[in-house]
């Protein structure tokens, strides 16, 4: 470290965009999908306003960038940077781990833990419960 020298950082955090299943509304963890093509949309309507010269993510500042090794952030990076930048994919950034949810609603999954006799009288929340076979 240089004496005298402040280093500044601003991370931004740009979440992938619509798949089939968050477009029905299943949660989705490790399952690999591609973006829909709407999805697709949303990330190049996106980067026009978020990324670019005193926007959130301005490319000539960026010192590093961390992704997700789920494709559909692999495409959502791709969508908005394109091949310009060398990339750290990092499981650190993979998404939850739903375990016996993934892929099912909320009302989906409400069911289940009836079954299993979970959640007597209160509503499933994943922050104080968690997931079955996952986090």
């Amino acid at each position: 470290m240089v004496e005298g020298l402040t280093v500044h950082y601003n991370p931004a955090y740009f979440a992938d965009s619509q798949t089939e299943w968050s477009q029905n509304g299943r949660y989705t963890g490790d399952t690999e999908l591609d973006l829909t093509a709407e999805g697709r949309e949303q990330v190049l309507a996106s980067a026009q306003v978020v990324v670019g010269p005193g926007n959130l993510i301005d490319r000539n500042k960026l010192a590093g960038v961390f992704v997700s090794p789920r494709q559909r952030a692999q495409q959502t990076f791709h969508l908005l940077f394109g091949d310009k930048f060398q990339v750290t994919t990092t499981s650190e950034l993979a998404e939850w781990d739903y375990g016996a949810y993934e892929g099912l609603t909320t009302q989906e999954i409400h069911a289940l833990r009836r079954e299993h006799g979970l959640d007597p009288g209160k509503q499933w929340n994943i922050w104080e419960d968690g997931c079955e076979d996952g986090e």
